[in-house]
């Protein structure tokens, strides 16, 4: 028996059994879980607050957070925060819930225990529930207790998946109109099918009247015709539609991944990041074809559910029955797919991140002898992600199931019950032959509704994943230049100077550089040396602008770096760091970066000024050269 199962044995009967729940927040990065573990308890009292605010408020770094900073952030909003060191067995009387470190590694969230089992709510897998034994294992003793202030206050917004894809609708609600006009149309051969079926059984067939044959057929070849036409025209429109959805949202969102601080890319695999790119073709699938048809399938299924209704209400409440059961199941299984597909994103994201990262390095783990050891890490993302995606196959399964197993039950006791009432008298061969297609035009666009819902659910982890990038702010613009340089900035001398420079990457701890200064003469040459860490790299990346100081300022020839246009800059000042990669392409197209406009003798006066263009001119091809994806086939 564990000491917590003791201690818990050993309390009043209400004090075994507590939990709570708390709203799901994945975090989108490795080094968030505990910005992520704070937003659920905010979202437990009723602050919704958005991960990329947490971030700063908890002082969230490369490093990720410290506990002592996650109290700083919650009594930033209200409240009550304290930290405790804590044996398992003592957790049980502390207010719930709390943010526990788990394996000297991550935080998550505690909801409480009832019988044996510890429930937790993991910003990076969602809900879980471990035994007494295993959270014995994992816990670490640090435990954070929150509880809401004098000064708390609810607030905030819940995300929602619709008011995320409104912006993406914008601009596009005409030809979204079109097209619902075009399928609301094509209600009108829907019901004119089963009208004519019903003429067909009871006068043809049943009353023998031979002369309506031909006008019938002839009807319902015209709204055959019409149906496709209308089903045509829709489609075409709807490919359309996507086609400049996948190009807007694609272009707009690596546009704003590319004005992105430097510190965005820190803390993410790239591989990740580049897995959202496609996103977008998907959202944009959905937004033109699945969301309009569902729109579409609502209104049919209304107007099906009337006439249904106006030719038997015992057997429209057969089909209603089915409609209201599909509810229930989608209803049943809709958290827990939300989180799930939110969780296979993640581990799919971090998995790609691992293998790009590993191929790029492979002379290095190669020399190094720990293919092994790469491997086992790869293979444990994998395992777990493939673990998820079982999981979230298993719910979809049995939710795409239901209305199969529906369908045929309700078509069973419609023709049952139906068939009761036409030897009753209450109504003829030919209505519930009408009946039985318009319960199938009721059926058909609600299963598509419930699929939608099902899409949708997934597609709520996939705007989760783009919002994340794009909710993240921008840099600032830089000046343009369109006043000529000349005019305020005739050409920088060289002249530089950090004045009183300060900076951290985390917000909330000391920072790595304090009230540092700095004059470089034009001409002169300096060498930052120091041990591994103490910010070399950073005061290259500050004066660069790949990072903003928290205090002081960068000059050059006295202005500040704001102040200078970027064309001026980019033209006046290079940057060498330890991380140099070389674009698959020519040798003239990784010096231009594919600029058709630069002047042979220009990249050729650069390329010798920087002792390359004899290098350069002895290889095959010269300029025109090939160059493999990070310079392979070129050494030092």
């Amino acid at each position: 028996m564990t000491t917590l199962e003791r201690m818990r044995r050993a309390l009043p009967r209400r004090w075994r059994a507590r939990r709570v729940r708390v709203p799901t927040v994945l975090q989108m990065e490795a080094v968030e879980c505990g910005a992520a573990a704070l937003a659920m308890v905010l979202a437990h009292f009723g602050r919704f607050v958005p991960l990329e605010e947490l971030r700063a408020a908890c002082g969230v770094s490369r490093d990720g957070s410290k506990a002592s900073n996650l109290l700083k952030g919650a009594r930033g909003y209200g409240l009550v925060a304290r930290g405790y060191r804590r044996e398992p067995s003592a957790l049980v009387d502390l207010p719930l819930p709390m943010v526990i470190h788990w394996n000297f590694n991550h935080f998550l969230v505690l909801e409480g225990f009832r019988r044996g089992r510890a429930f937790l709510n993991d910003p990076a897998a969602g809900p879980r529930v471990v035994t007494d034994r295993e959270f014995d294992e994992a816990f670490t003793g640090v435990a954070l207790t929150f509880e809401p202030g004098r000064d708390f206050e609810r607030g905030g917004v819940r995300r929602r998946l619709m008011a995320a894809l409104r912006p993406r609708l914008s601009g596009s609600y005409a030809a979204l109109a079109y097209v619902v006009a075009a399928g609301l149309l094509l209600v009108v051969p829907g019901l004119v099918v089963p009208t004519f079926s019903r003429l067909f059984v009871d006068d043809v067939l049943v009353r023998r009247a031979a002369e309506l044959v031909r006008p019938l057929f002839l009807a319902m070849g015209s709204a055959i015709v019409a149906l496709g036409a209308l089903t045509w025209l829709q489609h075409r429109y709807l490919l359309r539609l996507e086609t400049r959805f996948a190009v807007t949202t694609s272009s707009r969102f690596l546009w704003h991944v590319l004005h992105l601080p430097i510190r965005f890319f820190t803390q993410r695999f790239a591989g990740d990041i580049g897995s959202r790119v496609a996103i977008n073709d998907r959202i944009a699938h959905l937004l033109s074809g699945e969301l309009a048809a569902s729109f579409i399938a609502t209104c049919m299924a209304v107007f099906y559910a009337w006439f249904m209704w106006q030719y038997d209400r015992a057997l429209s409440l057969v089909g209603m029955s089915t409609a209201g059961l599909n509810v229930i199941a989608l209803k049943y299984f809709s958290a827990k797919r939300v989180h799930l597909n939110q969780q296979l994103l993640h581990d799919r994201g971090r998995m790609l991140g691992t293998a790009m990262a590993g191929l790029q390095g492979v002379e290095t783990l190669k020399a190094m002898g720990a293919e092994s050891d790469f491997f086992a890490r790869w293979s444990g993302y994998q395992a777990k992600a493939m673990g998820t995606e079982q999981r979230l196959r298993v719910r979809s399964e049995i939710l795409s199931v239901v209305p199969r197993l529906l369908m045929p039950l309700s078509a069973a006791l419609v023709l049952g019950i139906g068939g009761l009432r036409v030897m009753d008298g209450t109504v003829s061969m030919g209505m519930l032959v009408a009946f039985q297609a318009l319960m199938l035009g009721f059926i058909t666009p609600l299963n598509k509704m419930v699929d939608l819902g099902s899409t949708l659910q997934e597609v709520e982890g996939d705007i989760a994943r783009l919002d994340d990038v794009l909710s993240a702010p921008a840099d600032p613009p830089p000046l343009s230049g369109e006043t000529p340089v000349s005019a305020s900035f005739p050409r920088l001398s060289g002249h530089l100077e950090l004045r009183g420079v300060t900076f951290g990457y985390s917000p909330l701890d000391p920072p790595l550089i304090e009230d540092f200064s700095l004059s470089l003469r034009p001409g002169s040459r300096v060498a930052l040396v120091g041990e591994s860490g103490c910010g070399k790299t950073t005061i290259a990346r500050l004066v660069c602008g790949l990072y903003e100081p928290w205090s002081g300022e960068v000059l050059f020839d006295g202005n500040s770096r704001k102040e200078v246009p970027r064309g001026l800059m980019t033209n006046s000042f290079s940057v060498v760091d330890q991380e140099v990669f070389l674009f698959e392409g020519s040798v003239r197209d990784n010096l231009t970066l594919w600029d058709s406009t630069i002047e042979e003798a220009d990249m050729v006066r650069a390329a010798t000024d920087a002792c390359m263009h004899d290098e350069i001119s002895a290889r095959p091809g010269h300029y025109h050269g090939p160059v493999e994806e990070g310079g392979r086939n070129f050494s030092g």
